[in-house]
Parts: C-alpha cells; structure tokens; sequence
C-alpha cells in the first residue's frame, strides 16, 4: 500500500480498504480523519462486520488511531428473541465439550426468565470441582446453577 500523509488521502485509504474487504458491508459507513485519528460512523449488518470495519481501518498506513462508533443493525430476517438466543447459546454450549457439568443458560425478558437449560455433557475435571460446588452454593446475580 503506498504511504499516505494527507488528512483526505487517510480517509479515502480507508474508505477504499473497507471497500474491498469482502467480509464488510460498507455502503452505510462513513469515514472521517483528523491528522491520522479516523472515526467509523454509520451501520453494520453484523458484530463481525463491526469489528472487522475497525480492523481494516487499522490496517492503513497513516491510521494512528480508530474510533468504531458503528452500530450493529440487524438485518429484519436475522433477529432472534430471548428464547432464539438462548437455544442459540445452549446448542454452541452443548457442543463445547469444556462447558463442565451443569453450566445452565438461562435469558430474562424484564426480570423474568424466559427459558433456561442445564447441560451435563462433559464430566467435571478434579480441578473444577471446588469451582462448581463455589458456583451453586454462592451463584453470581442473574445466574441459576443446578
């Protein structure tokens, strides 16, 4: 990439990094540059697209800093409820073989919970054990162990 100096050369860099990355969606980005700290300002579809946009900035030369004010806006299709997240979050946590025995995901709507699962798909490592026996006597807020 060739070096850029210029407060308007940095913002089209960036502008053209972002451009064509084909993780991102940048059609609703825009760009500003003051002497090398670039602020990201618009929307993205996704948290990926969020974190990769201020990725791709960084990757330009004469970037000394970025500041992600994007805001993640779902697509209609893709929203999820509590009840979707949370079957959501107990499906990736029952295929993680390291989620110890009675980790439970539970999602709450004002308060209230709205659905919750307990998950014994792995064995507890001697290690874990004080842990665990810590985690149900004493459960963090908002947490509901077995």
């Amino acid at each position: 990439m060739r070096p850029v100096g210029k407060t308007k050369d940095v913002r089209s860099a960036v502008e053209a990094e972002l451009g064509i990355d084909p993780r991102i969606d940048a059609k609703d980005i825009t760009v500003r540059n003051i002497s090398g700290e670039v602020a990201l300002n618009g929307t993205v579809p996704s948290y990926p697209q969020y974190l990769e946009a201020a990725a791709a900035a960084r990757r330009v030369t004469g970037v000394t800093s970025v500041h992600n004010h994007l805001e993640v806006v779902l697509p209609p299709g893709d929203f999820r409820d509590n009840s979707m997240l949370t079957t959501a979050a107990n499906v990736a946590l029952e295929r993680n073989i390291t989620v110890p025995k009675g980790v439970e995901a539970t999602a709450y709507d004002g308060g209230w919970p709205t659905g919750s699962s307990t998950f014994a798909t792995s064995s507890t490592s001697p290690a874990e054990r004080p842990a665990m026996h810590l985690h149900r006597a004493f459960p963090p807020a908002g947490c509901h162990g077995t």
